[in-house]
């Protein structure tokens, strides 16, 4: 297993469920399913990568599309899955890391990465490994979102005070819910670099509003065979 993935099973482990749903409100909650469902439109089966508790696999269950959840955390899978059991909801969870994926090619009509969980994979090796798997399971036509966080360049306060870092100093640590985060930023030009050095061609950028907040989206398209 590679280090992110190692990195984020510990601190998900550590703050569980109740730690994670404190991050996001209901409402919040709401308008991204709204929107992922605006996005989705007219697409059946959805692969929910980095699913964590369920939060987004569980209402578009409910919505009926036919939805597989993967989540490198098992308590937050265990979680989804008793909710799901609790409701009734046939879902497929599995545990395992977004930079190998357990499903055959040409699986899902759509793949969504939410919540900054593509932002958590520092090394250029793992972030090539996920858009290239991503693009491999996704059907002729089909659709992937990524969602994060927008940032703009490093300040030179921030570069002083080692809060950027890394290459481009694009690994930002943040405080937030009473503890440090750490996450890569992405942007149009590191987006582009990722997308063209799998071959995908058909992809965009750009910033809209999600979940009641501005957000960075990158769109994935997989040509229609023919």
């Amino acid at each position: 297993m590679l280090n992110s993935a190692l990195r984020s099973r510990a601190e998900y482990e550590e703050l569980g469920v109740e730690g994670l749903a404190s991050r996001t409100t209901p409402e919040r909650d709401a308008a991204t399913v709204e929107a992922v469902e605006e996005l989705l439109e007219g697409r059946e089966s959805v692969l929910d990568l980095c699913c964590g508790y369920g939060r987004i696999s569980l209402p578009l269950r409910r919505s009926g599309k036919v939805v597989r959840a993967l989540d490198i955390s098992p308590n937050l899978i265990e979680a989804g899955q008793a909710k799901a059991r609790e409701e009734g909801l046939s879902i497929d969870w599995a545990i395992g890391s977004m930079t190998d994926l357990p499903y055959k090619s040409d699986s899902f009509d759509a793949v969504i990465c939410l919540w900054t969980a593509f932002h958590e994979l520092f090394a250029e090796d793992e972030q090539m490994s996920t858009i290239w798997e991503i693009s491999r399971v996704l059907k002729p036509g089909g659709l992937a979102v990524i969602e994060g966080p927008i940032w703009g360049p490093a300040t030179a306060s921030e570069i002083a005070n080692g809060l950027r870092q890394g290459p481009e100093h694009r690994i930002v640590t943040t405080e937030q819910f009473g503890s440090s985060s750490v996450h890569f930023i992405h942007d149009e030009a590191s987006y582009g670099r990722l997308c063209a050095a799998a071959g995908i061609e058909d992809y965009k950028v750009y910033k809209r509003e999600w979940g009641g907040r501005r957000r960075l989206i990158l769109e994935i398209r997989q040509p229609t065979n023919g």
